[in-house]
């Protein structure tokens, strides 16, 4: 096993071999060799992020039941194990076996084979027959207005409309908010919190809207209605609901700290955007909570991999949130995309989502949050040595207070 990779090993691999020796290096340079013990099973929803190669040793590919050997050193093995397309493909190792992983959202920047965000067809998707009845379902239901996309909750609602008056003043805004006391009470708290605490505390929702502004207030009710949206009937996807919830808060807190750091952001509009980054996945784990839809957890993970940010952004639509989210739901998770000098809130839910993966939930040669060009954008300066962001090592504080606000905790 080589113990450096460089661009002579990706010399005989398929597709990559074809970019040039500074792009090979480059993506080389990314990759990471793994040993894989005997028996041990690689599903492609877990690999999906990566370009596998087998590079020593063998193991039996599975798909729709059907078992291939592959075996190292074969033309089959200097192709990816996984298809992007067939996404409940698994790969047994029949004996002890080291794999490549190379970064795919890099070899695709590098290629320049990158799609476009969001499919406009479902023939664009490329299902398998495995995937095709799920995904089929929850796609034309999409296309047809069936899928019951989520309405904003009452308050939220109401807030839009109100700012749409020139003249909304805090008394009026004080009325709508106080007929959700959950909602009532975040406000208040984060006007007396660490961000805006003043000399006096602050004890009822007006003048809590007074201290914070008007578009603070509006963006904070945005944020703290979501909550009620993360709802499921079924035991399996509560389970689902529940844990997008909370990525969703750690990433909106993420992006509230960063956006304190960088000049011209707004920190609420900042923890909207991370709130609502993954907003497709409510209608889809919805959708089949509601129809009893009989599927596994890999075919709804399949599902929400490819249709997430194609609902995302019909949900964002609909929520008449406006082209920046949209553009946050479609982009924020393509690590490499540089298309615009000046950064954005995109750029900010970018950093927050990379830095939680690398934090707590990388597996494989991700991107570190400092090598994408967004980071550098923002003006974040320079890592500290443990790999930590310095803005955030310094706001563990912040950080819990924004979290415990988004949860409704005290």
């Amino acid at each position: 096993m080589p113990q450096i990779l460089t661009d002579s090993t990706l010399d005989d691999l398929s597709p990559v071999h074809a970019l040039d020796p500074e792009q090979r290096a480059r993506l080389a340079a990314s990759g990471q060799i793994a040993a894989i013990a005997a028996g041990k099973r690689l599903t492609a929803l877990q690999e999906h992020p990566w370009l596998v190669y087998l590079v020593s040793g063998q193991g039996a590919l599975v798909r729709d039941g059907q078992k291939t050997l592959i075996q190292a050193g074969t033309p089959r093995a200097r192709q990816p194990l996984f298809s992007e397309q067939q996404l409940l493909d698994q790969m047994i190792l029949t004996e002890e076996s080291e794999v490549l992983r190379l970064d795919r959202q890099l070899y695709d920047a590098l290629s320049g084979q990158q799609r476009p965000a969001v499919p406009g067809s479902l023939e664009e998707l490329d299902l398998s027959d495995a995937e095709g009845a799920l995904l089929g379902k929850l796609y034309h239901a999409c296309k047809q207005g069936l899928l019951g996309l989520p309405t904003l909750p009452k308050v939220a609602h109401a807030i839009q409309e109100a700012m749409q008056d020139p003249n909304i003043t805090s008394a009026r805004l004080a009325r709508i908010v106080q007929v959700d006391l959950a909602i009532t009470g975040g406000l208040i708290r984060l006007a007396n919190s660490v961000f805006y605490c003043g000399v006096k505390s602050i004890p009822d929702v007006r003048n809590a809207i007074i201290r914070l502004g008007m578009e603070v207030t509006r963006s904070t009710v945005m944020s703290l209605a979501m909550r009620q949206l993360f709802r499921a009937e079924s035991p399996l996807m509560k389970h689902r609901m529940k844990a997008a919830w909370n990525r969703s808060v750690h990433i909106s807190a993420l992006s509230y700290v960063i956006a304190r750091h960088c000049p011209k952001f707004n920190p609420e509009q900042a923890m909207l955007a991370g709130l609502v980054h993954n907003v497709g996945v409510i209608p889809i784990l919805d959708y089949v909570s509601r129809h009893e839809i009989e599927a596994s957890e890999e075919e709804v993970e399949a599902a929400i991999i490819k249709l997430e940010r194609m609902v995302g952004e019909l949900v964002v639509s609909y929520w008449g949130l406006g082209p920046e989210i949209a553009e946050i739901v479609r982009y924020s998770g393509d690590w490499y995309r540089d298309d615009q000098e000046t950064p954005s809130y995109c750029d900010i839910v970018r950093v927050a989502r990379l830095y939680r993966l690398n934090q707590s939930e990388s597996r494989g040669p991700l991107p570190r949050y400092d090598e994408v060009p967004s980071y550098y954008k923002l003006g974040l300066g320079f890592p500290t040595t443990d790999g930590t962001v310095d803005v955030l090592a310094e706001a563990s504080e912040e950080l819990g207070a924004v979290m415990a606000i988004l949860k409704g905790e005290s």
